[in-house]
């Protein structure tokens, strides 16, 4: 492992300092390890001084691991060249590593890794809905509801068959990677497919947002739009983010015009946040619903390291 590094005593003298690289990081304890408060697994930033992004991964390797912490994986990992990018946390972190020669972490964000959850809890029931995993049949009503443009009204446009099902396999990776994606919401008395209703980390990177930031969502068919199903199912699904995942909190997003998501978001106790109105980073900024806007809640009894970790000297 590299040594810790050390700052020039003079800027005109000496090695010019490296610069500071930041990534997201998942890591792993065994369960009873009080950084991780009795969880399996959690999320965090981490920022330090390193020449490229192979050495920052080590240097943080070899930091958590004095405490017991394993990496499973980096992502998000890049020279922290705009601090303005990143949430106020982030930016907190990149702000003490310019300052400091130490590994510099944020608070840990935990939850259950698949390997340990139940299996039951990919599976949830409603009065009205079965959310459960995917199944192959599932690919042609979700395709046909994909291509309504009354559905996809506040996206981008429809969506082609193969952009239909790349969408589901990046749920089924999403499941194999985080232990939790969108699932298909299924009608209990029927068994009619009515759309997809579930949690994912969001992928896009908003400023001033904590990271990683947990997204609910939903789309329903035309046929099950209006009857209470997405609020039904959000419900069960924020149950399963706070209870069982153990998120801080979670985060809706839609169009500014869609007020029938809006009201969803609304009756599952979300708050509206109009600082964090944006324009969606993969719509052109010149279409109709380009802007969007975010509701977000708290989760009642948020997850609290017994040790909070935050600068730490790599071996």
């Amino acid at each position: 492992m590299p040594p810790p590094l050390k700052p020039a005593a003079d800027p005109d003298h000496g090695p010019p300092l490296n610069p500071v690289w930041v990534g997201r990081f998942e890591v792993t304890a065994a369960r009873g390890n009080e950084h991780l408060a009795g969880y399996t697994h959690a999320f965090l930033w981490i920022a330090a001084r390193a020449a490229d992004s192979l050495t920052l991964k080590s240097q943080v390797a070899s930091a958590l691991h004095t405490l017991g912490l394993t990496v499973v994986r980096g992502d998000d990992i890049e020279e922290a060249l705009h601090e303005d990018k990143y949430s106020t946390e982030v930016r907190k972190l990149i702000r003490e590593a310019k300052r400091n020669v130490n590994v510099i972490c944020g608070p840990p964000h935990g939850f259950e890794a698949p390997s340990v959850r139940p299996p039951t809890m990919l599976q949830l029931k409603t009065e009205r809905l079965l959310l459960r995993p995917w199944l192959r049949k599932d690919r042609d009503p979700f395709a046909e509801m994909n291509a309504d443009r009354e559905v996809m009204r506040y996206f981008i446009g429809p969506m082609s068959r193969q952009q239909s099902d790349e969408a589901v396999d990046r749920y089924l990776a999403a499941f194999d990677r985080d232990g939790f994606s969108f699932l298909v919401a299924e009608m209990r008395d029927t068994k009619a497919f009515a759309g997809v209703i579930g949690l994912q980390i969001m992928s896009d990177i908003l400023p001033n947002l904590a990271q990683p930031a947990f997204e609910i969502g939903w789309r329903l068919n035309r046929e099950h739009q209006g009857r209470g199903l997405a609020t039904e199912g959000g419900h069960a699904i924020i149950k399963l983010a706070f209870e069982n995942f153990f998120l801080d909190e979670v985060v809706a997003i839609t169009a500014m015009a869609n007020t029938p998501s809006r009201r969803v978001m609304e009756k599952l106790g979300m708050k509206h946040r109009t600082d964090f109105d944006f324009l969606h980073p993969r719509m052109p900024p010149s279409h109709l619903y380009a802007r969007h806007t975010l509701y977000q809640l708290k989760n009642p009894k948020p997850f609290v390291p017994s040790t909070p970790l935050r600068s730490l000297r790599s071996a």
